[in-house]
């Protein structure tokens, strides 16, 4: 996906994120994401997002 952030300094950064989802025993769902700004630094990383109940 392609994202857009307003940082605290009011700046629109843009980015691009891969997410693949991965389904719990419980049936919450969560993302590994790699991610890189297309703005900015152009810094990149990779985050685990997890649904919570």
């Amino acid at each position: 996906m392609r994202y857009h952030h307003i940082n605290t300094a009011g700046e629109i950064m843009t980015g691009l994120c891969r997410s693949t989802p991965e389904i719990l025993k419980d049936g919450r769902i969560r993302l590994h994401e790699e991610w890189k700004w297309t703005s900015g630094d152009q810094s990149s990383g990779k985050s685990i997002i997890e649904e919570i109940v």
